[in-house]
C-alpha cells in the first residue's frame, strides 16, 4: 500500500472491506510511517533550528544549576536559622559546643552570606555602569574570602559553596576592567563618569598618575579609531563623531587630571579621596544587606574596610599633563588624516563638504573652553575643526574642483571631436545662415544666444550649442562651490565675485580657505583652457585633408572667440575674487590661438589665389591679352605752339584688367563666405596683404617676359590700382615691392609717351578705385585707406540726410558684406565723361517702378530695424 493511500484511509470502510490480517498489516505500516515522519521532523528541526536547540539545552542547564544554587542557599539559610534557634535550647551532651565554637560558626555563616550578597551587588553595579562601585565591592569580596581563608584554613574544603563563590568573584575582575575600558572609549562622556571609571582602574590596577593618564589617552585613541572604523549613516555623521570625540578628550584631560573648577587638581583625585580617604564611608556601609540578627557577627575588619591605593596622594603636574597632551595632538593628527581622507573619498561634491562643515561647527563647546585652552597651553581659542579637519576638507574641495573642471574639458573635447569630424559642418561658408531670415532672429528676451546677435558675430548654431553646453557645466560647478566658498546659493543675476568681507569674525574663520579655492579655481581654468587649445591643435595637425583642415580651423577659431563672449559662467569662474588678471590671460590665449587657426584659412586662400593668378596672368600673348583687357579711355590732348594748336587723341587704361578683377572677385567671394565683419582685424589685414603679395609676385614674373607698351601700361594700371586700393601705407615691404614692379612696367613704355600718359593714368586709377569701393570694399585694409582720395568727405546735405550709403564706407574695424548701392561719383577733370555717366544713372533710376521702390523701402526698413547695435560693433 502506498504512502498516499495510508494518509487517506477510511477507517470504517477499511473494517468492512478488509480482513483482520490486512488491518494488522496496515496498522504496522501506519506505525512505520509515523516513525518515519518523526525522524524527518527531528532531522528538519535539527538542521533548521540547531542554534535554538543548543540555546534550549543551555537554558535547561542554567535552570538546573540555578535550582541547585538556590537549593544550596536555602539549605544554608535553614542551617543558620536552626543554629539561631538552638542557641538557647537544650541539646544532648554530644551536640553541645562551647560558646566560642558557636560564635565561630555564626561568623563563618555571615561572611559566606556577605560574599553572596557582594557577588550580587557587583552584577547590579555592572548593569548600572557604576564600575567604581563594582570595583569596591570586588575588593571587599576578596577581603572577605581572604579573611575566611585566614580564619579557617580548611574552610574551602569544608564548604564547597565558598570555593564556587570565590571562583565567580575572581572572574569578575576582568569583566569589570573590560567594561571600564569600553566605557572610556565612548565618544562623549561626562567628567564624573570618566573619573568614576578611572578610579575603578586605580583600585584594581593601582596605576601611578602618569601611567593612568597614558592609559586614558590610549583608550581615547582607541575611541577615535573605533569612530573611524565604525559604520555610520553618512560621512557627515562620522566626521561629527570624530570632532566630538576629540573635544571630549581634551575636556576630560583638563577636568579629570589637571584642573577641575579652578581647584588646580583633577576631579579624579577628589573622587578617589572620597573612596580611600580616612573620612570616606566604609565599603560595607554602601552595601544593602538583608535584615538579620547575624549582622553583628560580621568581623570589624570587614566592617571598617576601605580600599587602599598607594598612589592616591600623588598628583599629576601641569607640565606632565601638557606634554602628554601635546604628544596626543601629534598622534591624533596622523590618525585623523587617515580617517578623514577615507571618509571624504565618498563625498562626490563640494556642497557635501559644506554640509559636513556646518554639522561639525554646530557642536557646542563648554563655557570655559578658553580657560581650558589656556591652562593646557593649547592655542588660544583652539577649534578642533580647524586644527585637525579643515586642511583635509580644503584639499578635498581642491581635488573636486580639479576633477569637475577636468570632466568638463574632457566632455567638451568629446563634443568638439564629434563636431570637427562631422560632414555637415559649413563653417567655411556661413552665408546660408547669416543671410537667411528666421523667426527667432529677434529675441524678446535678453542675453539669449540666438538670432541677429549671433549672426552679427558669425557664431553658427554649432558654435553656440558647444558654448552653451560648456557654460552650462561651469554653472553647475558654480552652484556646487558657491555655498561652500561664500555661504550663499549661486544666483545667475548676482555677480559671483562678491568680494565682500564677512562682518562676523566667526564667518571669517569659517571661510578661511576661500581665497585659496578661488585662486585654485582660476588656475585650473587657465590650465585646462590651454589643454583644450592643445587638443584642437593636435586634431588639426593630425588631419591630412586640406579641406578638413580649413573647416576645422575656422570652427576652432570661431569657437575660441565665442568662449570669451558667450560663456558668462566660465568668466565668473576666472574672475571669482574681483581680479580679472587670469581672465585677461585666458582671453589673450584664446584670441591668440584663434588667430593661429585663422592663419590656416589665410594660407589656404593665398595658395588658391596663387594658383588662380598664375592661371590668369601666365600667358601674355596678344590673343590672350585681348581677353583680359578692358576698353581704354580716349583722351583728347592739345599742344599749342607759336604757329597753331595741335590736337591728338591718346588712349590710357580706364579699368583694371579682367584678370585682376577676377582675382579680386575671388578674394571678395572668400571674404563674403567667411563673413568679413566677423573676422578679426588682424586676420583681415593679413588676408589682404598675403593675397596682394602673391598677386604682385605673379606680376613680377610676367614682367620677366618681353612685353609691349600696351601690356606694360595695363599692368602698370593694375599694380597702381592694387596698391592704392589694398596695400596699407604702413606696409613698407609691400609698398617697395609694388614700386619696383611699377618701375619695371615703366621701363617697357616710351619715356615721352609715359610723360604724357602718366597723369591721366593716375587719374583713372583714382577714379577706378572710387568706383570699385562698393564692390570690393571688403578688400580695403583700413577705414582711412582712401582718405587721400576724398572718400570720407561729407557734404552738409549728407550729414543732414544720412543714407544707407554710409554702410559701404569702412568706418569701423569690423567688416561685413557691402550693400550693392552705387556711390555718387566724385568730381573729375573730365566733365563730359561725368555728365554722360550721370545721364546713364539718371535714366536707370527713372526706369524703376514705384511699386518696386516702395517694396525696397519697406525691405530696407525691415532689415535695418531688425539690426541691433551689435551688428556694427
Amino acid at each position: 500500500m502506498s504512502r498516499v493511500s495510508l494518509l487517506d484511509l477510511n477507517v470504517p470502510q477499511l473494517f468492512e472491506e478488509r480482513t483482520i490480517e490486512d488491518i494488522i498489516h496496515i496498522d504496522k505500516l501506519l506505525d512505520a510511517e509515523i516513525e518515519r515522519k518523526r525522524m524527518e521532523l527531528r532531522s528538519m528541526v535539527g538542521d533548521r533550528y540547531k542554534d535554538i536547540l543548543t540555546a534550549t539545552e543551555a537554558i535547561k542547564s542554567m535552570e538546573y544549576i540555578s535550582e541547585n544554587i538556590v537549593g544550596n542557599i536555602i539549605n544554608v539559610k535553614d542551617q543558620c536559622e536552626t543554629l539561631v534557634q538552638n542557641i538557647s535550647g537544650d541539646l544532648p551532651k554530644k551536640a553541645l559546643v562551647t560558646s566560642n565554637e558557636k560564635n565561630e560558626e555564626r561568623t563563618i555563616v555571615m561572611q559566606i552570606r556577605l560574599a553572596i550578597v557582594l557577588n550580587e551587588n557587583i552584577w547590579l553595579a555592572l548593569d548600572e555602569d557604576d564600575f567604581s562601585k563594582a570595583a569596591q565591592y570586588y575588593l571587599l569580596a576578596q577581603h572577605v574570602h581572604t579573611g575566611l581563608r585566614l580564619f579557617r584554613k580548611d574552610i574551602f574544603e569544608k564548604y564547597k559553596v565558598i570555593k564556587k563563590i570565590k571562583s565567580t568573584v575572581d572572574s569578575l575582575r576582568e569583566r569589570i576592567l573590560s567594561f571600564t575600558y569600553k566605557k572610556l572609549q565612548t565618544i562623549q562622556l561626562s567628567a564624573e563618569d570618566t573619573c568614576s571609571n578611572l578610579n575603578a582602574l586605580m583600585l584594581l590596577e593601582n596605576h601611578k598618575c602618569s601611567e593612568l593618564l597614558c592609559k586614558f589617552i590610549k583608550l581615547r585613541k582607541n575611541a577615535l579609531t573605533t569612530v573611524i572604523e565604525a559604520t555610520h549613516s553618512s560621512v557627515r555623521a562620522q566626521v561629527s563623531a570624530m570632532v566630538k570625540c576629540l573635544y571630549t578628550t581634551i575636556i576630560l584631560l583638563h577636568d579629570c587630571f589637571l584642573n577641575y573648577k579652578d581647584t588646580h587638581k583633577g576631579l579624579i583625585w577628589h573622587q578617589l579621596d572620597g573612596i580611600v580617604g580616612d573620612n570616606s564611608p566604609t565599603t560595607l556601609s554602601t552595601v544593602q544587606l538583608p535584615e538579620t540578627n547575624l549582622l553583628q557577627y560580621i568581623p570589624d575588619i570587614i566592617k571598617q574596610f576601605r580600599p587602599k591605593c598607594s598612589n592616591a596622594n600623588s598628583t599629576l603636574t601641569k607640565e606632565e599633563g601638557v606634554n602628554l597632551i601635546q604628544e596626543w595632538i601629534k598622534d591624533t593628527s596622523n590618525k585623523v588624516k587617515v580617517g578623514i581622507e577615507n571618509a571624504l573619498d565618498m563625498v562626490p561634491n563640494v556642497k557635501g563638504l559644506h554640509i559636513i562643515r556646518e554639522e561639525a561647527l554646530k557642536i557646542e563647546l563648554p563655557p570655559n573652553w578658553d580657560e581650558i585652552c589656556l591652562y593646557t597651553e593649547l592655542p588660544s581659542k583652539l577649534n578642533i575643526w580647524y586644527q585637525f579637519f579643515q586642511k583635509f576638507i580644503t584639499n578635498r574641495a581642491l581635488f573636486l574642483i580639479t576633477k569637475k573642471i577636468t570632466y568638463i574639458m574632457q566632455n567638451t573635447q568629446n563634443e568638439l571631436s564629434a563636431a570637427l569630424n562631422t560632414k555637415e559642418n559649413c563653417e567655411n561658408d556661413l552665408r546660408w545662415y547669416i543671410w537667411k531670415e528666421d523667426q527667432g532672429d529677434i529675441s524678446q528676451f535678453e542675453n539669449k544666444h540666438l538670432g541677429l546677435s549671433m549672426k552679427t558675430k558669425g557664431y553658427s548654431p554649432s558654435v553656440v550649442r558647444l558654448c552653451e553646453d560648456f557654460d552650462k557645466k561651469f554653472r553647475e560647478l558654480l552652484e556646487d562651490i558657491s555655498v561652500y566658498i561664500y555661504g550663499i546659493e549661486f544666483d545667475k543675476n548676482r555677480d559671483f565675485s562678491l568680494g565682500f568681507a564677512f562682518k562676523d569674525p566667526k564667518n571669517n574663520r569659517k571661510f578661511v580657505d576661500r581665497e585659496k579655492l578661488e585662486e585654485h579655481l582660476k588656475s585650473e581654468c587657465g590650465i585646462h583652457i590651454k589643454s583644450l587649445i592643445s587638443f584642437l591643435e593636435s586634431v588639426i595637425q593630425s588631419n591630412e585633408d586640406q579641406s578638413n583642415i580649413l573647416m576645422q580651423s575656422i570652427l576652432s577659431a570661431r569657437l575660441l572667440s565665442a568662449l570669451t563672449n558667450l560663456c558668462e559662467n566660465f568668466k565668473k569662474c576666472c574672475c571669482c575674487n574681483n581680479n580679472a588678471d587670469e581672465w585677461d590671460k585666458i582671453g589673450a590665449a584664446l584670441n591668440s590661438s584663434a588667430l593661429t587657426f585663422w592663419q590656416n584659412w589665410i594660407h589656404d586662400s593665398v595658395n588658391a589665389t596663387k594658383v588662380k593668378a598664375k592661371e590668369l596672368l601666365e600667358d601674355v600673348d596678344p590673343l590672350k591679352m585681348l581677353s583680359i583687357l578692358c576698353t581704354w579711355d580716349s583722351i583728347e590732348i592739345q599742344e599749342q605752339t607759336d604757329e597753331k594748336i595741335f590736337k591728338s587723341q591718346i588712349k590710357v587704361p580706364m579699368k583694371p584688367s579682367l584678370a585682376l578683377q577676377k582675382l579680386l572677385n575671388g578674394l571678395n567671394e572668400m571674404l563674403n563666405a567667411i563673413l568679413p565683419h566677423t573676422v578679426p582685424k588682424k586676420i583681415h589685414l593679413s588676408f589682404i596683404e598675403g593675397n596682394v603679395s602673391v598677386i604682385l609676385d605673379q606680376y613680377a614674373e610676367v614682367l620677366q617676359m618681353d612685353l609691349n607698351q600696351t601690356q606694360a601700361l595695363q599692368f602698370l594700371f593694375d599694380v597702381k590700382f592694387l596698391t592704392t586700393f589694398s596695400i596699407p601705407r604702413e606696409n613698407l615691404e609691400l609698398g617697395q615691392k609694388s614700386q619696383s614692379i611699377c618701375e619695371k612696367c615703366r621701363s617697357f613704355v616710351d619715356p615721352f609717351d609715359l610723360d604724357v600718359f602718366y597723369k591721366y593714368l593716375q587719374h583713372n586709377v583714382k577714379q577706378s578705385v572710387l568706383q570699385s569701393q562698393v564692390i570690393f570694399g571688403s578688400l580695403l585694409p583700413t577705414s582711412g585707406q582712401l582718405s587721400s582720395l576724398g572718400m570720407l568727405e561729407k557734404s552738409k546735405d549728407n550729414e543732414r540726410e544720412p543714407s544707407v550709403l554710409g554702410l559701404s564706407i569702412p568706418s569701423t574695424t569690423n567688416w561685413f558684406t557691402l550693400l550693392p548701392v552705387t556711390a555718387p561719383l566724385q568730381k573729375t577733370v573730365q566733365p563730359a565723361i561725368q555728365q554722360t555717366e550721370s545721364k546713364v544713372s539718371k535714366v536707370k533710376s527713372n526706369t524703376r517702378k514705384p511699386n518696386d521702390a516702395a517694396t525696397g523701402v519697406r525691405s530696407a526698413a525691415a532689415l535695418f530695424g531688425a539690426m541691433t547695435t551689435d551688428w556694427f560693433s
